[in-house]
């Protein structure tokens, strides 16, 4: 009897009684320790901000620069064209045509003569079925095996030579891959091994650069839609620069102001509430070139314009350079002559890019100018590279704008600021 007794002491004694208020306090202190131990954690695990802005010196890619305009975190990235905005070059592809302004049959004989193409290629060339004289001059429908029988070294000799005479937008505009960039076209794990072989047997060396001026012939040789657009979207990729700005607690939102809000229709007032917000914020945030660009910018960024139709401007390099702070396009930058004096009279040389909205001009050996882009920030421009729809509007690297725009013939760059800044 006192033995049961005992036990039933010993099981009284493991019992835990609370009055209601005791249970309050209990639970609250219980969500109290999960809690700072949750904290503790989480702070063990938080990436400090040098950790969290940090650039891996393996990845080529990424890079960041210190200047007046704040940090810039850089990345390099590939932009090809959309699927839907590949139109009758793949699913109807036309054979090439050169088109001889002006010249009868025997004025074009002499000029491939003149550029390097021996009698018996002229004979080709020319063949009867291949050429015939019209009211404007005369026309040359070149043969795939002609296209064919030219080595790189006489094809790349006529076609330079035959640039920027209006006789084929593949001559003015070709396909230009700055250094090794080519490597990643033959190495596309997209394209069928034989149109491979083919692109090359047609790709010619300009300065430092590979270019592609046969891409009618080529889509016309390749003998499925699948396989057309394959190479057109591979052939299409452009390198460009995807940036922002570090902002940090540190970052000074005023000196960030001062250089980006200098330019016409970038209205800081509107992004400094952003700016303040990841400044706030414990380990800062990057805030996309894209906020810091006017509308006209913002609009077109990364992206490729629809297929020209009669009546459009033409979306070139000046049109897009002067229309840069523009509410509404003035599309008097498609006429050579305007843009020029507006030039004159607007902007003056300087040495070298340094405030935001600075202009970059490509000049020939004849004053001319061949390309414009805008000055950014570091050596960040934004452009457009051709008066076609196959360019994208982008941001990228001066050098490789420069890369992109051969030596030959003579190419410099020229630097402009607006008079008013």
């Amino acid at each position: 009897m006192s033995r049961r007794n005992r036990t039933e002491s010993a099981q009284v004694g493991n019992v835990f009684q609370f009055t209601l208020v005791g249970l309050v306090v209990f639970s609250l202190a219980l969500i109290a320790g999960a809690a700072f131990i949750g904290y503790k954690l989480a702070a063990t695990n938080r990436p400090k901000a040098a950790d969290f802005f940090a650039v891996d010196p393996n990845d080529k890619s990424r890079s960041v620069h210190d200047g007046p305009w704040g940090t810039l975190v850089e990345r390099q990235i590939h932009l090809e064209r959309p699927v839907e905005y590949l139109t009758d070059e793949v699913s109807k592809p036309q054979p090439e045509i050169w088109k001889f302004n002006g010249l009868n049959p025997d004025a074009v004989k002499a000029l491939l003569a003149k550029d390097g193409l021996t009698a018996a290629q002229i004979a080709a060339a020319c063949a009867p079925d291949c050429i015939r004289e019209e009211k404007p001059g005369t026309m040359l429908n070149p043969s795939a095996d002609f296209l064919l029988s030219l080595d790189a070294a006489t094809r790349g000799r006529l076609y330079i030579a035959l640039a920027g005479m209006n006789i084929s937008l593949y001559f003015d505009y070709p396909f230009i891959f700055p250094g090794d960039s080519i490597e990643s076209i033959y190495t596309d794990p997209r394209l069928n091994p034989d149109d491979v072989k083919l692109l090359k047997r047609l790709v010619y060396a300009n300065d430092g650069a590979r270019q592609l001026s046969d891409y009618e012939m080529l889509m016309c040789q390749i003998p499925t839609a699948e396989r057309r657009v394959a190479m057109a979207r591979s052939l299409s990729r452009q390198s460009a620069v995807f940036a922002g700005l570090r902002i940090t607690p540190d970052t000074d939102i005023d000196k960030l102001a001062s250089y980006w809000g200098n330019i016409p229709n970038v209205r800081l007032t509107n992004i400094r509430p952003l700016m303040e917000a990841l400044k706030a914020l414990p380990e800062g945030g990057d805030l996309r070139l894209y906020y810091v660009m006017p509308k006209f910018a913002r609009d077109r960024l990364y992206t490729y314009p629809l297929p020209s139709q009669s009546g459009d401007p033409i979306m070139d390099c000046h049109w897009t350079t002067f229309n840069f702070s523009s509410d509404t396009p003035d599309n008097r930058f498609n006429e050579n002559d305007y843009a020029v004096q507006y030039i004159k009279k607007n902007y003056y040389q300087i040495s070298a890019p340094s405030q935001y909205g600075d202009i970059l001009l490509l000049l020939n050996d004849k004053n001319e100018v061949k390309h414009s882009a805008v000055f950014l920030a570091d050596d960040l421009v934004f452009t457009k590279n051709g008066n076609n729809y196959r360019q994208p509007w982008m941001l990228m690297h001066i050098p490789d704008l420069l890369a992109t725009y051969p030596a030959t013939p003579a190419m410099r760059p020229v630097y402009m600021r607006l008079k008013t800044q």
